[in-house]
């Protein structure tokens, strides 16, 4: 015991505490901008681990190689789409834009034609048509007028798009030295939880890690592949600014009913564009496709991996993703869902976990 009657151990306690401080507050503020990438390298790492394991097993336990693999793998998954889509990004609104100039200054009457044979709502939609595009001057110039600030906005998202390149390449880095080193790391992590937590510790890390690979597969990973897969969809039928509607079709999948808000438009535009065949196709390949993806395999991965995944509101993903994206920026599509998710199962895990039973003896 410390005896506080000696100035000088007093005042080697107070340097030493300060000087610890000081340190804890310097490290803080120089990793302060990295919490992003590091967070989205956990979320990397923790949701693909299996199969880095898997992988280690099959190149007889090189875990540099295994880990250089897997991180080439998240670079062709993460990096490279994101490339594309900040490339592509400018050109997609001018050719949007050009499309509907040219239906407006052509091809009105085809397109009341088409609008008018669509069942049920066609003649409303014909009718409301006729009445927006009968000066076609003037809707030209009020498009004309709305450009710019769409352009601004679209130049803000490209460089909030360009920041989440950033930090995805970032954690895709880190990631490799969580592959690496994670054993390790993962050892003395669940030592410590044991040590000082005991068994409610060990079911948290479950319920943590069940609940980050539910959402990351099931929720995060479905939108991925609806917004790749409505993109070459696209591409393949020929819709202008296909990488750009495929990225949108990425945030809607989070909205129920969202998808088809991408891919019915663009089958009507095929239609109006005299290619019948091609907006066949694309009615098929998003109603048997892209929908069927959110219908089987987001339900798979939540009810298999996240305990009560049925009953999580689609509110809290919804939350997550716009919460998300105002803390960290783009990438917080990954964490914001990723972290309400975990923090929901946590809390549904601690208010229905079963008392323990009495002892015999009480009455």
């Amino acid at each position: 015991m410390i005896d506080f009657k000696d100035q000088n151990q007093i005042y080697q306690l107070i340097a030493g505490v300060s000087g610890f401080t000081i340190i804890i507050i310097g490290c803080l503020i120089v990793i302060a901008p990295f919490v992003p990438a590091l967070l989205l390298a956990a979320i990397f790492t923790l949701a693909t681990w299996p199969a880095f394991t898997w992988l280690n097993r099959r190149l007889h336990s090189r875990t540099a190689l295994s880990a250089t693999l897997m991180t080439l793998f998240l670079a062709c998954c993460f990096i490279f789409p994101l490339i594309i889509i900040g490339t592509s990004l400018a050109d997609s609104f001018t050719k949007i834009y050009d499309a509907l100039q040219h239906i407006l200054n052509n091809n009105t009457s085809d397109t009341a034609k088409m609008l008018g044979g669509i069942a049920y709502v066609g003649h409303w939609l014909e009718k409301g048509w006729t009445f927006f595009s009968a000066d076609t001057a003037r809707l030209s110039s009020d498009l004309q007028e709305y450009a710019a600030p769409t352009s601004q906005k679209l130049i803000h998202l490209g460089g909030m798009i360009g920041r989440g390149l950033l930090d995805v390449t970032l954690g895709v880095l880190i990631s490799y030295f969580l592959f690496r080193y994670g054993t390790r790391v993962a050892v003395r992590t669940d030592n410590l939880i044991k040590r000082f937590a005991g068994a409610r510790g060990e079911r948290i890390l479950d319920v943590t890690k069940s609940t980050l690979i539910g959402v990351v597969y099931g929720i995060l990973g479905t939108a991925l592949l609806q917004g790749a897969l409505a993109a070459f969809g696209l591409w393949i039928s020929g819709v202008p600014g296909a990488t750009f509607l495929g990225l949108l079709t990425f945030f809607l999948s989070f909205i129920p009913m969202g998808v088809p808000l991408i891919w019915i438009p663009a089958a009507m535009w095929l239609y109006a564009q005299g290619h019948a065949a091609w907006c066949l196709f694309m009615i098929a390949w998003g109603t048997f496709v892209i929908s069927s993806v959110d219908n089987f395999l987001k339900p798979y991965f939540i009810k298999r991996f996240i305990k009560r995944g049925d009953d999580m509101p689609i509110l809290l993903i919804l939350l997550g993703v716009m919460g998300g994206i105002m803390a960290f920026g783009f990438i917080g599509v990954f964490i914001g869902p990723t972290m309400l998710a975990i923090a929901y199962s946590l809390i549904m895990d601690w208010s229905s976990a079963s008392k323990s039973p009495p002892h015999r003896g009480a009455r």
